[in-house]
């Protein structure tokens, strides 16, 4: 891998990862008040980890526009640095990234400025639909224009595997953190879970529809999924989906009740949960690689 294939995969990463987070926090939010914790146990420090998470995208988008621009040049990353202001005020792909980079900024500094209030609620959502919207017509979706079924399709797509890891991810490693945990009320950790649990389910369902729909939209047949890079691609991130659906299946009806009774069973869910935002980093990892990869039915 050359060093323009590297940085289109690791700003693609930076990029779901950092959407990931913020969608996740957004509804860890939602799912903390509803359950009844103290606003003071939570929101100085998720605020934080957003404001990092809104800067890790930025670079992200950055980092694509310039990996983009010495694709399209056909030259390293050197060259295209020249370059790099022609193809951002002259392109769609270069449009659509300054349009990320703008509602990051934005969402950084609402997360800066502190507002809890539902203007902010709105605000923030508003922001990371635009991202998913903007940041799918950027992948192979937007190459039959912005209005199109391929791209809403994706678009969903994009925001439910936001939705999924970021869940998974804020709870695992922010949430459920055991002097945090300590300081809910009795029933409120089991009502958080049960609403993520809820909401992951629904994501998975949204991801296998979508991921069933693009996959045939771009693999085109059985024999192109296994005798190509982008379908053998595509194949191992499916394979640490399952897997992470599986880990989340065993939280729901084995780990889940455990965590009712006992702090050791919210310690196991939490671990599971660790390991499970591990393999969905995997398959984020798996989908940034397949952005450089031409899918079968394009050739």
């Amino acid at each position: 891998m050359d060093a323009v294939s590297l940085l289109q995969v690791s700003s693609a990463l930076l990029l779901n990862l950092g959407f990931a987070w913020l969608v996740g926090s957004w509804f860890a939010r939602y799912w903390m008040r509803s359950s009844g914790v103290d606003h003071d146990h939570f929101e100085p420090a998720l605020r934080k980890l957003d404001l990092m998470a809104a800067a890790i995208s930025i670079v992200g988008s950055a980092s694509a526009l310039l990996s983009a621009t010495a694709v399209m040049g056909g030259v390293g990353l050197r060259e295209a640095c020249p370059m790099f202001w022609m193809m951002v005020s002259t392109t769609d792909y270069g449009h659509a990234g300054c349009a990320i980079i703008v509602a990051m900024l934005v969402l950084f500094f609402v997360r800066l400025a502190g507002g809890v209030g539902r203007i902010s609620d709105i605000a923030v959502v508003l922001l990371l639909a635009v991202f998913s919207v903007t940041r799918a017509s950027m992948g192979h979706a937007g190459e039959e224009g912005f209005w199109t079924i391929p791209l809403a399709v994706e678009a969903i797509h994009f925001f439910a595997i936001g939705l999924w890891t970021g869940a998974v991810m804020v709870t695992g490693w922010f949430v459920l953190h055991e002097a945090r945990v300590r300081k809910f009320d009795t029933g409120s950790t089991d009502q958080y879970l049960e609403l993520m649990s809820q909401a992951a389910m629904l994501a998975v369902v949204a991801i296998a529809a979508t991921g069933i729909y693009s996959a045939w939209h771009r693999v085109g047949s059985s024999e192109h999924l296994v005798h190509t890079t982008y379908g053998i691609t595509l194949l191992v991130k499916v394979a640490m989906v399952l897997l992470a659906i599986a880990l989340g299946g065993y939280n729901k009806f084995l780990g889940l009740p455990a965590a009712s009774r006992s702090l050791r069973g919210v310690t196991l869910v939490r671990v599971v949960l660790q390991v499970e935002t591990l393999l969905l980093l995997g398959a984020l990892f798996a989908a940034a690689i397949l952005t450089t990869q031409q899918p079968p039915t394009a050739m």
